[in-house]
């Protein structure tokens, strides 16, 4: 049996990832036999429609076993180095899992060799081979614990699946696949938490059918029809309103309510005809759209598309897209005034850091001003002491023949004034202060550098949400209004 490993960090769950496995030696059986099993079930024909969905990198699918052993043998004649069986790694195995419904098994396969070859940066043999045996795709990617050169092994350091989920969250970003999914809600069951991970649970595919149905309808009962021809049993028996796939075989109803706010009969009522980001939550007020989960939303708009999404990628490209996306999961930025706050609050610090940085570089200015104009007074100052005692009649001769050395006294003088202070510094303490203020500018420089980046990083993270988020606001509202006009003509 398969098992698929899911990663949990801040309670949200990656759609594309897995765990990284190591495949340890045995003592009851030998290397090339361990790997020859694994190998065997990651190639299972029929699993990979018959080898087809297999790719290899630096070796062949039908002998991999015995290419990973030879490198070892090689490994140990090179280096010397041994191990015990439970400490020898041979191998590791990646599992990359897809959301069903969103990826031919071709594209996995490819995925699968792009985040392998990445990953192991081309120094490591490896196998994808995609299984389409389950009714979510999913690749299992073996790759050599021993290097093509055959004189290392792979460190399999603490933080390794984190690298690797990072890798598969941007290239499944970049073709327009799911990354992250909500966060798991209180007071959600296991079961059906694990269920809608899988794809596979009736409460979120009740949810996307109500989402997709109620803009384009007119009334109430026009969305309980619709829902009725989506294969749903609906009752109203009481005061709950109920759901039931039956063609999709649920046995028991889901309470409308249950699903959130956005879902209670009232909220529904109030949604007609309108897109979700204006329903109304428990209290009757209008949703506000920063509360709306950033990352499932943008996702399910880039998988929808339309015309202005197509506009925008056109210009942004997909790359960018999934750049937003990767750093929004990353964070753990999940609503727009999250965003909004950090972006403001990067910005500050970046922007106090500039001032910081000016304040340094003023008074620098300011002393480097001051030690010339120290400088220039002692130069001059005898000069200036033989103009003052010299008769009037005489006085303008000399200040002709002297007058850039009066110049500059004077000057340095207006410059003395203006700085306020009755003692005037040493030069010793001016060029000591200079040096001080020099190396608090070169730390202040040193600690601005990445809060620029990062400012700038998120300046753009934003213009792309808010870009993505306001693109389709009046194209929405546009549609709606024609659908209900086109029923309306039907009826």
């Amino acid at each position: 049996m398969v098992k698929i490993y899911i990663i949990f960090c801040n309670r949200l769950v990656k759609m594309s990832i897995t765990k990284i496995k190591p495949r340890h030696a045995s003592e009851g059986k030998s290397i090339a036999q361990i790997l020859k099993d694994r190998l065997d079930y990651n190639e299972n024909p029929d699993k990979t429609r018959d080898g087809l969905l297999v790719k290899t990198y630096q070796c062949n699918a039908d002998t991999a076993w015995k290419e990973f052993t030879v490198s070892k043998q090689i490994y140990t004649s090179i280096t010397g180095r041994t191990r015990k069986p439970k400490e020898d790694v041979i191998s590791y195995l990646l599992i990359q899992s897809f959301k069903p419904g969103e990826i031919t098994p071709e594209d996995a396969t490819e995925l699968g060799y792009q985040l392998a070859m990445e990953f192991t940066e081309g120094q490591h043999q490896f196998v994808v081979a995609t299984h389409t045996d389950r009714h979510h795709i999913h690749c299992h990617i073996e790759f050599n614990s021993t290097t093509l050169d055959c004189t290392h092994k792979f460190n399999n350091y603490k933080d390794t699946y984190r690298t690797i989920r990072k890798i598969s969250d941007r290239l499944c970003a970049e073709h327009g696949l799911s990354v992250i999914s909500e966060p798991k809600e209180k007071g959600q069951h296991y079961a059906e938490w694990a269920n809608e991970r899988r794809g596979t649970s009736w409460k979120a595919a009740l949810k996307n059918t109500i989402d997709r149905i109620l803009p384009t309808v007119l009334t109430f009962d026009d969305f309980l029809a619709a829902m009725r021809r989506e294969g749903y049993e609906v009752r109203q028996d009481g005061k709950y309103l109920k759901f039931r796939a039956v063609g999709a075989g649920q046995e028991r109803y889901t309470r409308a309510k249950t699903l959130g706010a956005d879902y209670t009969e009232e909220a529904l009522r109030e949604r007609v005809g309108k897109p979700l980001i204006h329903a109304k939550s428990r209290t009757g007020r209008t949703a506000d759209p920063a509360k709306i989960n950033l990352i499932v939303d943008i996702q399910s708009r880039l998988r929808g598309r339309g015309p202005g999404y197509e506009r925008w990628l056109k210009v942004h490209n997909l790359k960018e897209a999934a750049k937003t996306l990767t750093y929004l999961t990353e964070h753990g930025i999940t609503e727009y005034a999250a965003l909004e706050k950090l972006a403001a609050e990067q910005i500050a610090k970046r922007d106090a850091a500039v001032t910081t940085i000016r304040q340094y570089e003023q008074r620098m200015e300011r002393i480097a001003d001051l030690r010339t104009h120290i400088v220039n007074y002692a130069k001059t100052r005898d000069i200036y002491l033989q103009y003052r005692k010299l008769p009037a009649a005489k006085k303008a001769a000399f200040a002709s023949a002297h007058e850039n050395e009066l110049m500059l006294h004077r000057a340095a003088k207006q410059a003395f004034e203006e700085y306020g202070e009755k003692k005037l510094p040493a030069i010793k303490d001016l060029q000591a202060e200079y040096k001080e203020l020099l190396e608090k500018k070169r730390v202040a420089y040193a600690e601005y550098r990445p809060l620029k980046q990062q400012a700038q990083e998120l300046e753009t993270i934003k213009k792309n949400v808010d870009s993505l988020l306001q693109i389709d606001a009046a194209q929405q509202e546009r549609e709606a209004e024609k659908r209900r006009s086109e029923q309306s003509q039907a009826r």
